[in-house]
């Protein structure tokens, strides 16, 4: 058999015809440093070889450094050691493959040589396109012509010449960098935007682009220059450096610019700083760290800058979240500002209240148990930090025994709380509750669950506001028992394709009246809406500080037509009675009566364009509304969607947050085409002759390789100093590149 090394190449291991494919695999040793040709290597075995691992570490090197070769047709010139393949040419070696119309190896020099639709594909999914390639046997050394790499699905870069070395490294000469698609229907086109250079270098493994002499064109038009440039290929996830800058201008600081830095700490976490320059108020640093545990993560957003006369000014927006074990997991959440408008006044939203909160709790299949602790601080222009509670600890347990034969079972809570303030009431509360419930399905079908609960609570109590009398510190309590007997009954017809639901709901409640002592402090239940969600609960007050007393019963009617496609239409609608008239609901709660104010609810999906949900409550004398609220959605959101909201409040509707409020909220989006979509949304207040409280439009274009969209936006709200504001926004965005936005307001 011919000897094929002169080079890298040693021995022909295998040389066949397989279906009239020439077919071989060559083994490849590498030649000793300053040597010009490759001595023929002896292996030998011994007993010292611990039981063959040599051999088989050996074998496993000499099988990665392989040369497969596949084509149609295969000629070997013994004369000029050299080795030609025609057709259909594929070579594999250490997960690099070449495939080429033909290829000539030149054993005396180790080159091969690759003419007609040369492919090359990396082991990273790179694949390279050219009319001819010069390639070293280990095909990390070389030249190319006419070359057209493809790095990821979209992003192409091409040059006139090419040169490889190290396997790694890849200069093209005149080159071009572009993620945007050719014109299909004229290929001479420029695409959008692209950078052209006299020098570019990929380092495959640093997966970063360097430029000489870029120049970025927009639509074949040069808009900027550089001398020198360099990006991350696309490839790459994460990376410290430069990010776009930001430019605008608003009412409330004046200019800013922003150019924020991305430092990539390690693998798990990374730090993004934010300087900003403002005009009118100076500069301000934020920040933001992001970690991941095996355990959790944690993320910290926080801001400072020096505000003149009013100080060093900054907020601080932390969450923590940490698995202890399968059951047990422990975090936190810490929110605070130096100001009751810094947020808003520097662009970092616009809460109404921030609160601070770490906890531990536990789960299992039937029982939950947490202990937490929060503090709280109001944004609103009547909130004091010195009224403000602190609650530490709140620990509060439930529990649920396994269901016996007959169906019941039995359920076990507690619940201690401290809260104190600095000026303001203090509560400090123990509560206990144990409960058996009896769920049972009779013989026609209706559904009936009784349950029965004692609890208690302990307070001690100071400074706690009384109706006509003084404050009260203390010790005070109560206990609450409960029965209470839910019932149902379904009836079921189908007919031509639909599932139809019409179900009767009762509900019978008993607990002693008198159940809210003035002395005990109301903390947790302040806010309270009666509507069709709680309208068969036994307590309808969300907290435990107030309690529902007395003889109380609610009933209604709920029907539901359900088709098979998933489409349905559901409606409920019923009433509540109360023996007493204690005053333990507020006047306009629509729970003050004997008998209540009508709720009920009314929901239609016929499929995936509609869906519309209206709420309602009704005076029980007239009918006459006492709160409304329309959510409903049209179409779809990849061609034209409309979303509206509707809320309207009586005067007289008992919300302790609004007193009379009528508001109107819509969005509508529409995708004009598959690269341009629009928006516009606008709120008004209705009872205010419809006035606006805030509207805007946006727009948006983007396709595989830039994205540019905008809005303006204008609000009418008054926040403390802050008044009405204007806002214009737009990004351009070259993908893979970055993005520049701008944002103004007037």
């Amino acid at each position: 058999m011919a000897d094929l090394s002169g080079g890298s190449l040693k021995t022909l291991a295998v040389w066949g015809m397989i279906g009239g494919i020439a077919a071989m695999t060559v083994p490849v040793t590498t030649h000793a440093q300053g040597t010009d040709t490759a001595q023929p290597s002896v292996k030998t075995s011994t007993p010292a070889d611990n039981n063959g691992e040599n051999d088989v570490s050996a074998q496993k090197k000499e099988k990665e450094n392989q040369l497969l070769f596949s084509a149609d047709e295969v000629d070997y010139s013994d004369d000029q050691k050299t080795v030609t393949a025609r057709g259909n040419v594929e070579i594999s070696r250490d997960s690099r493959v070449l495939m080429a119309d033909t290829v000539s190896y030149d054993m005396t020099r180790d080159i091969l040589s690759a003419t007609g639709n040369v492919k090359l594909l990396e082991p990273t999914g790179e694949v390279m396109f050219a009319n001819y390639v010069e390639l070293t046997g280990d095909f990390k050394e070389g030249i190319i012509k006419d070359i057209y790499i493809l790095i990821d699905d979209h992003t192409r870069l091409a040059g006139v010449g090419a040169r490889r070395s190290e396997g790694n490294f890849t200069e093209l000469a005149k080159a071009v960098y572009s993620p945007c698609n050719v014109c299909a229907d004229d290929p001479d086109k420029p695409p959008l935007w692209r950078i052209r250079a006299a020098r570019v270098i990929h380092d495959q493994k640093g997966q970063n682009i360097e430029y000489q002499d870029a120049r970025l064109e927009f639509e074949g038009i040069p808009i900027l220059y550089s001398p020198y440039f360099s990006h991350p290929d696309p490839t790459v996830k994460r990376r410290s450096g430069i990010l776009a800058p930001t430019f605008g201008s608003t009412s409330y600081v004046g200019s800013r610019f922003e150019l924020p830095y991305y430092w990539v700490i390690d693998k798990s976490s990374d730090l993004t700083l934010r300087p900003i320059i403002t005009a009118e108020k100076g500069p301000v640093l934020a920040s933001q760290y992001r970690r991941k545990y095996d355990t959790g993560n944690l993320e910290i957003l926080d801001s400072i800058t020096e505000g003149g006369d009013d100080g060093w000014q900054g907020h601080v927006d932390a969450t923590g979240r940490f698995d202890i074990d399968k059951n047990w997991r422990w975090g936190f959440d810490a929110e605070q500002a130096s100001s009751k408008t810094y947020m808003s006044r520097y662009g970092f939203g616009s809460p109404s209240v921030l609160t601070s909160n770490v906890f531990g709790e536990r789960f299992t299949s039937q029982n939950y148990g947490r202990i937490d602790g929060y503090y709280f601080q109001g944004l609103k222009k009547e909130d004091n930090r010195a009224t403000s509670p602190l609650v530490l600890p709140h620990a509060q347990y439930h529990g649920r025994s396994d269901t016996n034969p007959n169906g019941s079972y039995t359920t076990f809570d507690v619940d201690a709380l401290s809260l104190s303030r600095r000026t303001g009431a203090d509560s400090n509360r123990l509560s206990g509750k144990i409960g058996w419930e009896r769920p049972h399905i009779g013989d026609w079908g209706d559904v009936t669950k009784l349950t029965l609960s004692m609890r208690g609570d302990s307070y001690m109590v100071n400074n706690v506001t009384r109706d006509g009398q003084s404050d009260y510190t203390g010790y005070t309590g109560r206990t609450v028992p409960l029965a209470a007997i839910d019932w149902n009954m379904p009836f079921v017809r189908d007919e031509g394709g639909y599932h139809q639901v019409i179900k009767p709901i009762a509900m019978v409640a008993w607990s002693p009246n008198g159940g809210n002592p003035d002395e005990i402090p109301n903390e947790d239940s302040q806010s309270f809406e009666f509507d069709d969600i709680n309208l068969f609960s036994h307590d309808r007050y969300g907290g435990l500080d107030k309690t529902e007393d007395g003889l109380r019963a609610s009933y209604g009617m709920e029907w539901g037509v359900y088709g098979q496609n998933g489409g349905y239409t559901n409606a409920l609608f019923g009433q509540s009675y109360r023996l007493a008239d204690n005053g333990t609901f507020a006047e306009g709660s629509g729970l003050d009566k004997h008998l209540s104010d009508y709720v009920g609810r009314i929901t239609v999906a016929p499929n995936q364009y509609v869906d519309l949900t209206y709420r309602f409550r009704l005076d029980n004398n007239d009918f006459s509304p006492r709160r409304n609220q329309l959510a409903a959605g049209l179409g779809e959101e990849r061609t034209l969607r409309l979303d509206l909201s509707y809320l309207q409040l009586s005067e007289n509707a008992g919300s302790e947050e609004f007193n009379d409020r009528e508001e109107l909220y819509f969005k509508a989006q529409h995708r004009f085409d598959d690269h341009w979509s629009g928006n516009g949304y606008g709120r008004f207040d209705m009872d205010r002759n419809g006035d606006p409280l805030e509207y805007g439009i946006g727009f948006e274009y983007e396709d595989e390789c830039f994205l540019f969209d905008g809005r303006v936006r204008r609000t009418f709200y008054q926040d403390q100093d802050l008044g009405q504001s204007d806002e214009i926004m737009f990004r351009l965005v070259f993908k893979t590149l970055g993005e520049f936005a701008s944002q103004a307001g007037l």
